[in-house]
Protein backbone atom coordinates (compact mmCIF):
# COMPACT_ATOMS: atom_id res chain seq x y z
CA UNK A 1 0.00 0.00 0.00
CA UNK A 2 3.01 2.20 0.47
CA UNK A 3 4.71 1.85 -1.94
CA UNK A 4 1.19 2.68 -4.42
CA UNK A 5 1.30 5.84 -2.52
CA UNK A 6 4.78 6.78 -3.04
CA UNK A 7 3.99 5.95 -7.15
CA UNK A 8 0.93 7.49 -7.44
CA UNK A 9 2.41 10.78 -5.48
CA UNK A 10 5.50 10.80 -8.14
CA UNK A 11 3.52 10.42 -11.13
CA UNK A 12 1.29 13.54 -9.20
CA UNK A 13 4.50 15.22 -9.04
CA UNK A 14 5.88 14.93 -12.59
CA UNK A 15 2.84 16.08 -14.18
CA UNK A 16 2.90 18.99 -11.66
CA UNK A 17 6.38 20.10 -12.60
CA UNK A 18 5.37 19.45 -16.59
CA UNK A 19 1.66 21.74 -16.64
CA UNK A 20 4.21 24.52 -14.27
CA UNK A 21 7.09 24.09 -16.93
CA UNK A 22 4.28 24.56 -19.48
CA UNK A 23 2.66 27.91 -18.09
CA UNK A 24 6.62 29.47 -17.78
CA UNK A 25 6.86 29.01 -22.18
CA UNK A 26 7.19 32.21 -23.76
CA UNK A 27 5.73 35.50 -21.92
CA UNK A 28 4.54 36.92 -24.77
CA UNK A 29 4.65 38.49 -28.36
CA UNK A 30 7.42 40.89 -29.40
CA UNK A 31 6.40 43.72 -31.96
CA UNK A 32 8.50 44.26 -34.71
CA UNK A 33 8.92 47.74 -36.28
CA UNK A 34 10.22 49.64 -39.52
CA UNK A 35 11.21 47.78 -42.80
CA UNK A 36 13.83 46.02 -45.01
CA UNK A 37 15.56 47.77 -47.64
CA UNK A 38 13.07 46.34 -49.97
CA UNK A 39 10.20 47.80 -48.11
CA UNK A 40 8.93 44.54 -46.59
CA UNK A 41 7.23 45.62 -43.38
CA UNK A 42 9.36 43.96 -39.91
CA UNK A 43 6.33 41.62 -38.21
CA UNK A 44 4.75 40.69 -41.56
CA UNK A 45 4.25 37.27 -42.74
CA UNK A 46 5.59 36.41 -45.80
CA UNK A 47 5.85 32.84 -47.64
CA UNK A 48 9.29 31.44 -47.58
CA UNK A 49 10.20 30.01 -50.61
CA UNK A 50 13.33 28.43 -52.57
CA UNK A 51 12.72 32.16 -54.70
CA UNK A 52 12.45 34.67 -51.84
CA UNK A 53 14.52 37.56 -51.59
CA UNK A 54 17.78 37.63 -48.38
CA UNK A 55 16.32 38.25 -45.13
CA UNK A 56 15.80 36.61 -41.16
CA UNK A 57 12.74 34.83 -41.08
CA UNK A 58 11.42 33.56 -38.09
CA UNK A 59 9.13 30.08 -39.08
CA UNK A 60 7.12 28.47 -36.72
CA UNK A 61 8.42 24.65 -36.30
CA UNK A 62 6.68 21.59 -34.46
CA UNK A 63 8.48 19.02 -33.29
CA UNK A 64 8.00 15.26 -33.53
CA UNK A 65 9.33 12.50 -30.98
CA UNK A 66 8.32 9.03 -31.10
CA UNK A 67 7.23 9.20 -27.10
CA UNK A 68 5.14 11.80 -25.86
CA UNK A 69 6.94 12.67 -22.82
CA UNK A 70 9.87 13.72 -25.41
CA UNK A 71 8.01 15.55 -27.29
CA UNK A 72 7.11 17.20 -24.12
CA UNK A 73 10.26 17.90 -23.11
CA UNK A 74 11.18 19.28 -26.40
CA UNK A 75 8.51 21.57 -26.80
CA UNK A 76 9.19 23.12 -23.18
CA UNK A 77 12.75 23.70 -23.60
CA UNK A 78 12.32 25.08 -27.03
CA UNK A 79 10.77 28.48 -28.97
CA UNK A 80 8.03 27.48 -31.01
CA UNK A 81 9.58 28.96 -34.11
CA UNK A 82 13.11 29.03 -35.28
CA UNK A 83 14.92 31.65 -37.27
CA UNK A 84 16.13 31.02 -40.61
CA UNK A 85 18.56 33.51 -42.43
CA UNK A 86 18.76 33.27 -46.35
CA UNK A 87 21.70 34.43 -48.06
CA UNK A 88 21.65 33.90 -51.52
CA UNK A 89 21.84 30.52 -52.23
CA UNK A 90 23.19 29.48 -48.20
CA UNK A 91 20.61 29.57 -45.57
CA UNK A 92 21.19 29.63 -41.70
CA UNK A 93 19.14 28.07 -39.04
CA UNK A 94 18.85 29.41 -35.73
CA UNK A 95 17.37 26.28 -32.57
CA UNK A 96 16.09 28.35 -29.60
CA UNK A 97 16.65 26.97 -26.71
CA UNK A 98 14.94 27.89 -23.27
CA UNK A 99 16.51 26.10 -20.99
CA UNK A 100 19.78 24.42 -20.60
CA UNK A 101 18.37 20.83 -19.92
CA UNK A 102 18.96 19.88 -23.51
CA UNK A 103 22.12 21.47 -24.90
CA UNK A 104 24.47 20.44 -27.15
CA UNK A 105 22.40 20.77 -30.06
CA UNK A 106 23.26 19.45 -33.37
CA UNK A 107 21.62 18.81 -36.64
CA UNK A 108 21.44 15.60 -38.24
CA UNK A 109 22.29 15.45 -41.83
CA UNK A 110 22.70 13.01 -44.75
CA UNK A 111 23.50 10.75 -41.05
CA UNK A 112 26.20 12.97 -40.16
CA UNK A 113 26.29 15.49 -37.03
CA UNK A 114 26.33 19.11 -37.62
CA UNK A 115 27.73 21.23 -34.44
CA UNK A 116 26.20 24.81 -34.04
CA UNK A 117 28.10 27.40 -33.06
CA UNK A 118 26.22 28.36 -29.37
CA UNK A 119 25.41 31.77 -27.46
CA UNK A 120 23.14 33.01 -25.45
CA UNK A 121 20.88 35.99 -25.27
CA UNK A 122 18.75 36.98 -22.59
CA UNK A 123 17.43 33.54 -21.07
CA UNK A 124 17.65 31.99 -24.82
CA UNK A 125 20.08 29.75 -25.78
CA UNK A 126 20.44 29.77 -29.70
CA UNK A 127 22.22 27.34 -31.75
CA UNK A 128 23.30 28.64 -34.95
CA UNK A 129 23.74 26.39 -38.29
CA UNK A 130 25.01 27.94 -41.37
CA UNK A 131 25.85 26.83 -44.53
CA UNK A 132 22.93 25.02 -45.22
CA UNK A 133 20.76 24.56 -48.54
CA UNK A 134 17.53 24.43 -48.77
CA UNK A 135 16.96 20.69 -48.77
CA UNK A 136 18.80 20.71 -45.37
CA UNK A 137 15.69 22.47 -44.16
CA UNK A 138 12.45 22.50 -45.95
CA UNK A 139 11.51 18.42 -45.13
CA UNK A 140 11.89 16.92 -41.57
CA UNK A 141 14.58 18.23 -39.67
CA UNK A 142 16.49 15.60 -37.73
CA UNK A 143 17.75 17.53 -34.26
CA UNK A 144 19.89 15.70 -31.49
CA UNK A 145 20.51 17.25 -28.35
CA UNK A 146 21.64 16.09 -25.19
CA UNK A 147 19.82 15.82 -21.92
CA UNK A 148 21.72 17.29 -19.27
CA UNK A 149 18.79 16.47 -16.49
CA UNK A 150 17.42 13.07 -15.48
CA UNK A 151 18.29 11.06 -18.78
CA UNK A 152 22.23 12.49 -18.79
CA UNK A 153 22.37 11.00 -22.60
CA UNK A 154 21.43 12.26 -26.15
CA UNK A 155 18.11 11.59 -27.42
CA UNK A 156 16.98 12.83 -31.19
CA UNK A 157 13.77 14.27 -32.53
CA UNK A 158 12.81 15.97 -35.83
CA UNK A 159 11.44 19.58 -36.30
CA UNK A 160 9.01 20.67 -39.53
CA UNK A 161 9.11 24.15 -40.85
CA UNK A 162 6.33 25.91 -41.56
CA UNK A 163 7.35 28.50 -44.46
CA UNK A 164 3.87 29.78 -45.20
CA UNK A 165 3.99 31.30 -41.80
CA UNK A 166 7.52 32.62 -42.08
CA UNK A 167 7.88 36.04 -40.48
CA UNK A 168 9.67 38.90 -41.73
CA UNK A 169 12.29 40.34 -38.37
CA UNK A 170 15.62 42.66 -38.27
CA UNK A 171 18.66 41.29 -38.80
CA UNK A 172 19.60 39.76 -35.07
CA UNK A 173 16.43 39.64 -33.38
CA UNK A 174 15.99 37.01 -30.84
CA UNK A 175 13.38 36.83 -28.20
CA UNK A 176 14.39 37.75 -24.65
CA UNK A 177 11.38 36.46 -22.56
Amino acid sequence: MKKKFVVIFAVIAVIGVMFALAACKDGGEETFEGSDDMGREYGQVYALTQESADGWFRVPAESFSESTMGKFMVDNTRKDYVTVIRSGEDYSLIYHATSDDMNNVRLVIDGQDVAAQADTTGTVYNYRFDNLTWEDISGEISVKVYVATMMKRDTQFTIQLDFTQATLVPAGSFAEN
